[in-house]
């Protein structure tokens, strides 16, 4: 790979990124992103402007996923009247050993800091992962993840097309 990030998780968007791959192994949790938004900050970003980065793969170095939640939601008529609510749902360990296998296609819209950080000198993290609803082309199901790890490895070959603000 041309391009390598060390912990740099803020040096990029991930408005517009998609989950490719998502596979969570004894010492390393990887995921393969696509359409990765590199700031124009991030050290390794030449172009001086956001840019897409090619295809992505980031590595959380001895990571592990400690828990996870699906969000709840509330729906509303147009006078604004509750109509339907469904609170937050922890993830069961079975839940949470299936999840990644699921995540081919769904969206990563943010990758943040918690302050609940180090256990053991490793870092945390919530990862919010989306699912489109095929149909009708909107958001269905959405899911934080929290994760701990030593190290964020970013690595791509090149970058795509600079980001069209507007």
């Amino acid at each position: 790979m041309n391009y390598k990030c060390i912990n740099e998780i803020e040096g990029f968007s991930y408005k517009d990124c998609r989950i490719a791959g998502f596979e969570v192994e004894k010492d390393c949790i990887t995921l393969v992103l696509e359409a990765l938004i590199v700031k124009k900050d991030n050290s390794q970003n030449t172009n001086y402007t956001d840019s897409y980065a090619g295809t992505t793969t980031a590595r959380f170095v001895k990571g592990k996923i400690t828990d996870g939640v699906k969000d709840g939601y509330k729906y509303y008529d147009a006078n604004d009247i509750l109509i339907n609510e469904v609170p937050d749902r922890k993830l069961t360990e079975e839940e949470l050993e299936k999840f990644p296998k699921q995540c081919e296609n769904a969206y990563l819209y943010f990758l943040n800091k918690n302050n609940d950080d180090i256990e053991d000198n490793k870092l945390s993290y919530s990862l919010g992962i989306e699912f489109e609803d095929e149909s009708e082309g909107t958001v269905s199901d959405s899911y934080c993840l929290n994760i701990l790890f030593e190290k964020a490895v970013f690595e791509w070959d090149r970058y795509m097309n600079r980001v069209q603000n507007g």
